[in-house]
């Protein structure tokens, strides 16, 4: 480097990016759900939207899995993540701290002041273990899935 200021830019992503991205996010929601339905808690999730139940629980996982691997790709285009968020082996590790992030705000904080809204009383903050299992595989998927399947669409 020549002392001069490196200018960050977010990345500009083409279709088979988008691809890639939402691909990953689906696998992640999948692996997310899968845990939630072994622990008996998938059909806890509709209780965000204020109606419980598989039928809702289920959808809204993947499309939070999608959303989410879209907010972990863009993160690691903002910031001086880069390289490491495009290698699959990194990606483990970054995707599992990127869970455990979204438990922290996410589940800990966000989810009992938006039940607080819907009339509900959930202790704050909401440590609930479960969450913290399924978004540390759902990390531990996305982490790696995004550039592995990226890779696989350009081919």
């Amino acid at each position: 480097m020549s002392g001069q200021p490196v200018e960050r830019r977010f990345r500009e992503w083409g279709t088979e990016d988008v691809l890639a991205i939402t691909t990953a996010g689906l696998v992640g929601g999948i692996g997310f759900a899968i845990v939630l339905a072994a622990l008996g808690l998938l059909d806890s999730v509709g209780v965000l939207v204020d109606a419980p139940g598989l039928v809702v629980g289920l959808p809204l996982a993947l499309i939070a899995g999608v959303v989410g691997a879209f907010v972990y790709r863009a993160l690691g285009t903002l910031y001086p993540f880069e390289e490491d968020v495009t290698d699959p082996i990194t990606g483990v590790t970054l995707g599992t701290c990127f869970g455990v992030a979204v438990w922290v705000i996410g589940v800990a904080v966000l989810v009992p002041l938006w039940l607080r809204l819907l009339g509900r009383t959930p202790p704050f903050p909401f440590l609930h273990w479960q969450s913290l299992v399924a978004l540390l595989v759902y990390g531990a998927i996305v982490g790696p899935a995004s550039p592995l399947v990226e890779r696989y669409v350009r081919l």
